[in-house]
C-alpha cells in the first residue's frame, strides 16, 4: 500500500515525475520530499547439511506459522554477509560459514506489500551443534531439497530454493 502523506510535513502525496526519471513516484508538492518506494534489503541463508536444507517456522507476522529460510532485514551500516550471520545467531543460535551468494530475488513484503530485495547465501554449519529457536522462530526442520514444505512464507524463498537446486544439479 503506497504512502498517502508526506513523512516530513504531513501533506498529501501526489504522483510526480521523479527527478528526471521516466517512472512516476509519489511526492510532496509542499516540501519536495519524494517517496521512491525503493526495496528494503534482506539477507537469508540456505544452510545445507547432508543434502537437506534448514528451514524455520515463523513465530511472528507476517506469515506466522509458515516455513521460511533463516534471515531478515539488513540493518543500517551492516553488510549483507554480517546480517545473514547475525540472523542465524538470533533465530537459531547457530554459527555458519557462508560459501557464496545463491542469488538476489525481488519480492513484496507484508500486508503493506512493500518492495524487498532478498539476498540469499549458501551456508554450512561451522560445527554439528544443537540448534535452539529464538523468539521469532517456533521450530526448525531439515528438509530434502525435493521435499520442502508447501506454503512457504515468501515467494523469494521458493525462488532461492529453485536456484539452489539448479546450481547443485549442474555440478
Amino acid at each position: 500500500m503506497p504512502r498517502l502523506f508526506c513523512i516530513r510535513c504531513g501533506a498529501r502525496l501526489r504522483h510526480v515525475r521523479g527527478a528526471g526519471r521516466a517512472r512516476r513516484v509519489r511526492g510532496c508538492q509542499k516540501c519536495g520530499w519524494i517517496d521512491w518506494d525503493n526495496p528494503a534489503p534482506t539477507a537469508s541463508v540456505l544452510v545445507l547439511r547432508r543434502g537437506r536444507v534448514l528451514l524455520v517456522r515463523r513465530a511472528v507476522a507476517p506469515a506466522r506459522g509458515a516455513w521460511d529460510a533463516p534471515g531478515g532485514f539488513i540493518e543500517r551500516g551492516e553488510t549483507a554477509e554480517r546480517a545473514a550471520l547475525r540472523e542465524l545467531r538470533e533465530e537459531l543460535r547457530a554459527d555458519v560459514r557462508l560459501e557464496r551468494v545463491i542469488g538476489i530475488f525481488p519480492d513484496m513484503y507484508g500486508p503493506e506489500r512493500r518492495p524487498s530485495l532478498n539476498i540469499y547465501f549458501l551456508g554450512r554449519l561451522k560445527r554439528d551443534v544443537a540448534l535452539h529457536p529464538g523468539d521469532d522462530v517456533s521450530e526448525f526442520g531439515w528438509f530434502p531439497l525435493d521435499a520442502v514444505p508447501r506454503g512457504l512464507a515468501f515467494s523469494n524463498t521458493r525462488a532461492a530454493l529453485r536456484q539452489l537446486k539448479r546450481d547443485l544439479g549442474a555440478r
